[in-house]
Parts: structure tokens; sequence; C-alpha cells
């Protein structure tokens, strides 16, 4: 491997994240033909293939993997470097992106924005959805649903939090309810508690947030995390038997990244989100 391209594994880096080329360009704000001549040439200087075609996307050997994990640690260690060192001077702002399930970000951050630009006036937060942990990705911090195993994050436990089926004050369960979209494995995660629920519900949403305001809109039922329910919202707990599927929130960031001030103050900032009233 030629030391002049060692920023070819950038490109393994958004191939292995992204998983087609037209992603992987995308993100790097290049073309198809660019990632693809950069992943050929840096197969070809190793002598062994990186990506196995597979349908519409690649599948990383076991090779890509590793440079992969050598990439991924170099770019964290450059975000916290560039963050300590932005963040010194008056006016400098500092880019910190969290990952996490949109119900976490429209209960526990987005209320909450104006209160980290007052605590936190260098940063710059980006905020992206992210339902199943699939890696930190190009996020700085992750907000994922239980505890990581393996692999190179830190991890803060955030709360504790129940799913439960929630309908509205005068629905009668009748067999409808509300389900999530067939993208995720939990879609029909109701039915484990709603046993006399119809086998298809009456309508899906993509998400925990849009099932809330259906719940609202329609009455039926529903499945949400609990601290996205409020007495102000008027909806009744189902009279269910084991109505409770308990579940934790842990906040992740790359090991290399521990020394970062700025991601630690976010990290704390969160940590201090108030659950319906209380701490977390």
């Amino acid at each position: 491997m030629d030391l002049d391209n060692w920023d070819d594994l950038k490109f393994v880096l958004a191939m292995n994240r992204h998983g087609t080329m037209s992603a992987a360009a995308r993100y790097l704000n290049t073309n198809v033909a660019t990632v693809s001549r950069r992943i050929d040439r840096l197969s070809h200087d190793l002598g062994v293939p990186l990506f196995e075609k597979r349908g519409a996307t690649f599948k990383a050997t076991r090779a890509a993997e590793r440079l992969a994990e050598v990439a991924e640690e170099l770019d964290q260690r450059l975000r916290g470097e560039l963050g300590n060192l932005r963040g010194g001077g008056a006016g400098d702002r500092v880019g910190i992106e969290i990952s996490a399930p949109p119900a976490v970000h429209a209960h526990f951050i987005l209320p909450r924005t104006a209160e980290l630009s007052h605590a936190l006036p260098q940063i710059m937060l980006t905020l992206t959805d992210k339902v199943y942990a699939q890696g930190l990705g190009e996020a700085d911090i992750q907000v994922r649903i239980g505890r990581p195993q393996g692999g190179r994050l830190k991890a803060r436990k955030f709360r504790d939090y129940s799913l439960r089926v929630y309908h509205g004050r005068d629905h009668v369960l009748n067999g409808e309810w509300i389900g999530l979209s067939h993208r995720y494995p939990d879609a029909d995660a109701a039915l484990a508690i709603y046993g006399g629920a119809h086998a298809e519900p009456r309508y899906r949403v993509e998400e925990m947030p849009m099932a809330k305001e259906m719940i609202l809109a329609t009455g039926l039922p529903g499945l949400l995390p609990d601290f996205l329910v409020g007495p102000e919202d008027g909806l009744v707990l189902a009279d269910l038997p084991n109505n409770d599927r308990p579940g934790e929130l842990w906040i992740t960031y790359h090991e290399t990244r521990h020394g970062d001030a700025n991601l630690r103050a976010v990290v704390d900032w969160f940590c201090g989100a108030p659950a319906n009233g209380t701490g977390p």
C-alpha cells in the first residue's frame, strides 16, 4: 500500500458505513466513479478484495472491516482534536452530531435546544434519526436502545423506560390498532401485549412520535415509550395484562473521544434532560 494513498481509507470507511457506492459518494461529496476507482486501487495494492457485491449493496470483507476499524479510530481522533482546537476562541463553533430514535429527539432534545444554546454556545448540534443501532456511523454521539456489546465504545446509561399500549380516553378496544412500518423488526410488537388485536393494524406509521399523533387523532391503541406520554395528552394506558416491555437507553461514543471536552460537555448536558419532570 502506497503511503501517498493513505486517504483511500476514507473511501473504505464510507463504503463500510453506507453499503453502496452512491451513498458513499454522496457522503464524500464525490461521484461513484471516484469511489469505485479508489476502492479498486486499494484492493489491487493489497492483493485482496475489499467488498463483495450483494444485490444492490456491497458487503465488506474481513480485510475491509479491519481497515475500516483503523479509519474509524483516525476519524474519531481527528474530530476530537479539531473540536478542542476550534473550541478555544470566541465565536468558534464545534459541530457535534447526535443520532437517536426520533422519540428521543422529540422528548429530550428539541424542547431544550434554547437551553443548549445558552449552556454551550460553542456547540453547533446536528440531529439525525437512527432507531436501531448499527454503530456510530458519522455521528459523534449515539443514543441507542440497549447497552452496546463489544466494540470500542464508551457507554453511559441514560435511563430506563417502558413500552406500553396507550389509546384515546373514549376508545373501547375492538381489535384495531396502530403499527409501525415494516422497516423495523418491532413493527408489530404491540401484538405481544394486545392479545385480542387483529393480525394487521388499521394504520402503519414511520416512527413513534408519528404513532403518538395517530393515537391522538384516532383514539386507536398503539405502542409508545412511557416518556413520550404526559398527562396533558389525555391518553389512557390500555387495560391489558403485562402491558409493560422494559428497555434501556444508553449514550455511546468512541473511546478515542473520551478526552474531547466539547463532546463530554454535550453528554453531560444531555444526561440532565428531564424525564417527565424528573431526572433521568
